[in-house]
């Protein structure tokens, strides 16, 4: 250990010489950061910006997301699972988590995805026997070769089923590429939580220089951020729970096939507010109609409604209690979210709003003269201008006098 501090010692010194032989390095070193001095939350805010920008732009959302998950439920079990057993060590229990994701990881490897590649084909043309089925009984029963086109009316329902299996299908690829990004994440996540003062001490060896206070910077940002994030997926994790009970009952009252499969999936969809229901029920009914027919097919879509409708209430009662945002805003978040980031915006919505309201509401803005309560001024129901009502009142009366105002 001595020997590698000596060795990054002499490094430093070896760059330190050659610094000092430039005359204008050491002027420039010497002089005051002006900018910085002035106008620190926007140097800030300017590289949080492009660190934004460089993750969306590489494509490394979902990466950002897995670490961020890794690090919640490593925090989970180290400080709330911790404080529950206090006769445990954080260590152990750190342990006990990633042995559990390790083993999660080895069964969708080995288990899973090969399910899924095995069935996606062979559901595919169950759906096209079932599709031709019901549509022939249908027209016997109820003679709609006497309306519709019948042979044009099941190519349209062909073609749309097979298109959301084929969806599914082209989807393994940048799932395959998320699965890569979550080990790395796995990794850097374990590294960070055994080296996380050797991490900051590396980047704040000079207290005075920009490094620190980048450093420092973006590490405050990072924590209010996951603050909001780890209450928000709190709530959410019980909005997934409570439905994947719910849909658990359906699952197995139908007798569908690949049963536990269908209930990760659904585990899985309720991480994603107000649009994972929508994803998970759809895959649930197509199941149901190849397994069940038309009335397992009922049962899903009523489920799907239901469902639907109490995520709002849940999400109302739940998140909305914990995070105090009105539904037209939340709403707002995660469809600007969906356009700028894709599928993880959807989860990074609402903590961002969080965050950005914090931020905004933490920097000194223009002093605004608004009047006190009680005082004879009314403000504009559209943007909240202050407006005096006596002035009002005087313009009122001289415009009618005038014959202007009727």
């Amino acid at each position: 250990m001595k020997n590698d501090e000596c060795a990054r010692h002499k490094l430093d010194e070896m760059v330190d010489f050659i610094r000092n032989e430039s005359q204008v390095e050491t002027k420039w070193e010497n002089r005051r950061n002006s900018i910085l001095e002035n106008h620190p939350f926007l140097v800030g805010y300017a590289f949080l910006i492009c660190v934004a920008l460089v993750f969306t732009v590489a494509h490394l959302m979902v990466f950002a997301i897995s670490l961020l998950f890794l690090f919640f439920i490593s925090d989970f079990m180290t400080r709330d699972v911790h404080r529950v057993a206090p006769f445990l060590p954080k260590a152990l229990l750190f342990s006990i988590l990633y042995i559990l994701v390790i083993s999660v990881i080895i069964l969708v490897t080995f288990r899973v995805v090969p399910m899924m590649l095995k069935n996606l084909p062979e559901l595919s043309n169950q759906l096209k026997v079932e599709i031709v089925k019901d549509l022939k009984d249908a027209n016997q029963k109820w003679n709609l070769s006497a309306y519709i086109d019948v042979d044009e009316l099941k190519g349209s329902i062909l073609k749309a089923s097979t298109g959301i299996l084929q969806f599914l299908a082209t989807s393994l690829t940048p799932l395959y590429k998320g699965f890569i990004e979550f080990i790395f994440a796995l990794g850097i996540n374990l590294f960070f939580y055994f080296e996380s003062e050797k991490v900051e001490q590396a980047f704040t060896r000079n207290p005075t220089s920009l490094m620190t206070f980048i450093f420092k910077f973006m590490q405050m940002r990072l924590r209010i951020f996951y603050v909001f994030f780890r209450r928000v997926m709190g709530g959410q994790l019980i909005i997934a729970v409570i439905n994947t009970l719910i849909s658990s009952i359906v699952i197995f009252g139908l007798g569908l096939r690949h049963a536990f499969l269908m209930i990760f999936v659904v585990f899985f969809c309720g991480l994603f507010p107000v649009v994972g229901n929508l994803m998970s029920n759809s895959v649930l009914t197509i199941n149901a109609f190849v397994s069940t027919g038309m009335f397992g097919t009922s049962i899903c879509l009523i489920m799907l409604v239901g469902v639907h409708k109490m995520e709002y209430f849940l999400n109302s009662k739940i998140i909305g209690g914990i995070v105090h945002l009105p539904m037209a805003v939340s709403l707002g978040a995660l469809i600007f979210c969906d356009v700028l980031l894709g599928i993880p915006g959807l989860i990074l919505a609402i903590p961002l709003a969080l965050f950005v309201r914090h931020e905004f509401e933490h920097i000194s803005g223009l002093p605004l003269n608004l009047p006190e309560e009680g005082s004879e001024a009314a403000h504009s129901p559209i943007i909240g201008i202050p407006v005096d009502v006596r002035v009002c009142d005087e313009v009122d009366e001289k415009g009618r006098a005038a014959g202007k105002i009727r």
